[in-house]
């Protein structure tokens, strides 16, 4: 498997097809934050506007529309986890899906996908604990069997050492293992359960293969992060200079106006390129599950 084909054929897919970018923005991990404003201690109680019972309304009324906000986003993801899997792989097959076929795949995915998030985050939570076992363990013990600080901070070191070393080696796996499952449940058609055990089963058999898959990908996600970073960085400079300019110079309302303005034009940016990044992410691990399993083109 050449993994420079596997890249370049990530981003053409994507490219190509930047419906997926829809998708993706909801598969890159991203959210929104929402703060509810607040005043000068002692001021909103106070104030003829803002009585103490309008304030817990406002209150309740922000967290309702976060919380559905943010079932809204984590449905989506859902479904754009599925639909994703599904495209880029019939795309592999030589066919032409589209928005709403795509839509439609997440969709009839939607709670095999769902359950198999549940168990995987309990999975993860399980080997997490058994890391936690294995160092603290120790620890504890060496506590209760000595009080020599020398004896205690060379040992808390070594079984530190040892606890980074076990998280990553069952971190990796378990992080490959997840990638490859949502794809053996949605392009292969397995049950939840069996998906896992097919994708631990993929992973064993393909081990080098598949770590390297993941390095690359670690090594992209801090490419791409840095790269976003500062361009979007330097572009917020250029777009909030007049408002900035504006600000120094007194002119506080066409100081609010230039910022608004500026924040309409880099909020789409940032969106869009969320999108882009979160769909070639998928569309990458797809395709290296496809020519990992020997599926692609098939």
């Amino acid at each position: 498997m050449s993994y420079g084909d596997l890249i370049r054929d990530a981003f053409r897919t994507v490219w190509r097809n930047r419906f997926l970018w829809f998708f993706g923005f909801f598969v890159a991990g991203s959210g929104f934050s929402f703060n509810v404003p607040g005043g000068p201690s002692g001021g909103l109680p106070d104030s003829p506007r803002w009585s103490g019972e309008t304030l817990v309304l406002l209150v309740a009324a922000a967290v309702l529309l976060a919380l559905v906000l943010l079932l809204v986003y984590l449905v989506l993801g859902i479904i754009s986890a599925g639909g994703l899997a599904w495209s880029v792989a019939a795309m592999e097959r030589g066919e032409r899906p589209g928005f709403s076929s795509t839509f439609r795949a997440g969709v009839g995915n939607f709670w095999k996908v769902l359950g198999q998030a549940v168990l995987l985050l309990l999975i993860g939570v399980g080997l997490a604990l058994l890391a936690f076992v294995v160092v603290g363990g120790p620890f504890a013990l060496l506590f209760v069997l000595t009080e020599s600080v020398g004896a205690r901070v060379i040992f808390g070191v070594l079984l530190g050492l040892l606890g980074v070393v076990l998280l990553v080696a069952l971190y990796v796996p378990y992080a490959v293992v997840g990638q490859f499952a949502l794809r053996e449940l949605v392009v292969g058609r397995r049950g939840v359960v069996e998906a896992i055990g097919g994708a631990f089963g993929l992973f064993r058999r393909n081990a080098g293969r598949s770590i390297l898959v993941w390095l690359i990908n670690l090594a992209l996600s801090i490419g791409v992060g840095i790269a976003a970073a500062v361009v979007f960085v330097l572009l917020g400079l250029v777009l909030f200079l007049p408002a900035i300019a504006l600000g120094a110079a007194g002119y506080e309302a066409g100081a609010i106006a230039a910022g608004v303005a500026a924040g309409i034009v880099l909020l789409p940016l940032l969106l869009v390129a969320t999108g882009a990044i979160g769909a070639f992410f998928h569309a990458y691990w797809t395709l290296a599950y496809l020519r990992i399993s020997g599926e692609a083109g098939s």
